[in-house]
């Protein structure tokens, strides 16, 4: 009795079988543990790659970002030094760029206004002295009856205005830096504020009306920086922001961001104020800022988060592109909530990882293998 074999075609066809399923199992597992894109950094130059690094904070979006921009004066720290009264320069003391403390004198005047302002406070301060005298031997005549109420009411009225008037005179002097005395027709005009001498309007010989200008200074401890964001980074800022300024120790705060674009260019214009008193900015420098990150508060769970652009999606899931030292690995992540143009990242990141934030398009098309796969 002979047994049957099964035909060979059907072992053909079963070993066949087998080895379709494990061909078609080799890219699910390769898709497990994607291979990092090697990039020269060439190619990575031209794919506009731009990478950021990820730090702990309490989902500030905007940590990390480098700005860039130029130092300003701004309009709260400019003190123009003006002459008050008509008079003729007698002295500079001061030249551009030099440094002047609080009250030193920058330049001296001679004006014949000024002694008739002293001359009118003498004579302010003899009218209020016949007015105090007429006012108390008032009262004692009508203390005694002989006079009636209305002259009183009249002398009380008069040595008010006395008063007033003296008051105003001595006041003009004050403004001046002067206390009355002795007459004088020299004028020493001093700086309100320590600070650096930016202008010189005057020169000596020179006669100025009053209100002209005599030098302009730049008050110490007030600069701000203006710097240029892209729409999308501006709405991952906030003002108060702290940043980190190239050069300097201390740092600089967000004070404003212009709800506006730059008609030229589309970029939206930051301010932030650098009040240290630290050399370290120049007026007109370009500067480089790098926001940081707000610090977690006691007993608060910090947070990551990417730009929005960083994140691509494939079949399904979120990716990022992380970079190593092999080259950028594309790395699955769990997102939480969207705000301010970022994602919340729940897992599969941690704070130090270098990710990709734009370029991301070119990326995405060298893990799937679409394109030239040259390096």
């Amino acid at each position: 009795m002979h047994l049957s074999r099964p035909p060979r075609s059907t072992t053909a066809l079963r070993l066949a079988g087998l080895l379709a399923s494990a061909l078609l199992a080799a890219p699910a597992l390769a898709a497990d543990t994607p291979a990092p894109i090697a990039w020269t950094a060439a190619r990575i130059e031209a794919a506009g790659v731009r990478t950021q690094q990820l730090s702990a904070g309490a989902g500030q979006a905007g940590a990390g970002l480098v700005l860039q921009g130029q130092v300003e004066l701004p309009p709260q720290a400019t003190e123009l030094l003006s002459s008050p009264l008509a008079g003729v320069v007698q002295q500079v003391l001061v030249a551009p760029g030099q440094r002047v403390k609080a009250g030193e004198v920058v330049a001296r005047l001679t004006s014949p206004e000024l002694l008739s302002w002293q001359r009118e406070l003498l004579q302010a301060q003899s009218q209020a002295r016949l007015a105090a005298s007429k006012l108390a031997r008032d009262e004692q005549l009508y203390a005694e009856g002989i006079i009636p109420g209305q002259r009183l009411q009249d002398s009380r009225a008069a040595s008010e205005q006395a008063q007033l008037a003296l008051q105003e005179r001595r006041q003009a002097l004050q403004a001046l830096g002067l206390a009355g005395g002795a007459l004088q027709a020299q004028l020493a005009l001093r700086a309100a504020a320590a600070g650096t001498v930016l202008e010189l309007s005057a020169l000596p010989g020179q006669r100025l009306e009053a209100g002209m200008p005599v030098a302009r200074i730049a008050r110490s401890g007030q600069l701000a920086l203006v710097l240029q964001a892209t729409p999308e980074q501006a709405g991952r800022l906030r003002v108060g922001d702290t940043l980190s300024i190239a050069g300097c120790t201390s740092p600089a705060r967000l004070t404003a961001i212009t709800p506006q674009l730059n008609s030229a260019n589309q970029s939206v214009q930051l301010r932030a104020d650098f009040t240290a008193a630290e050399d370290c900015l120049r007026l007109q420098q370009f500067v480089q800022a790098t926001v940081q990150a707000a610090p977690a508060q006691a007993g608060a769970a910090t947070t990551l988060s990417v730009p929005a652009q960083a994140v691509v999606r494939q079949e399904g899931k979120a990716y990022v592109f992380v970079r190593t030292h092999q080259g950028f690995v594309p790395t699955a992540v769990e997102l939480g909530p969207q705000g301010n143009g970022a994602w919340q990242v729940r897992s599969g990141l941690k704070a130090g990882d270098e990710v990709a934030v734009s370029g991301t398009a070119a990326l995405k098309g060298a893990w799937l293998g679409l394109g030239s796969e040259g390096k």
